[in-house]
């Protein structure tokens, strides 16, 4: 799922600290689940949130998150 999440961020052109979400099961995306995705930054940034697909560890697509996907809601972790 990792090199998912780093193809995903070069896709949008992210740059710097990413931050992502717990996975979870989705049934409106091109994949099975799903995480949520940013850049790092200062909690009074706006910083768009994207949403990661998958299939098991495949990466299937990325696009800006949806309301449905709740990911400005989520708590967001550093990724490595």
């Amino acid at each position: 799922m990792q090199e998912g999440v780093r193809k995903a961020a070069a896709e949008v052109k992210l740059t710097g600290g990413l931050e992502t979400s717990a996975v979870r099961p989705t049934d409106h995306g091109p994949g099975s689940y799903f995480v949520c995705l940013r850049q790092r930054g200062s909690p009074s940034d706006r910083r768009p949130a994207y949403s990661v697909f998958f299939d098991d560890d495949a990466y299937k697509g990325i696009q800006i998150s949806v309301i449905l996907d709740t990911c400005e809601a989520q708590p967001w972790v550093p990724f490595n």
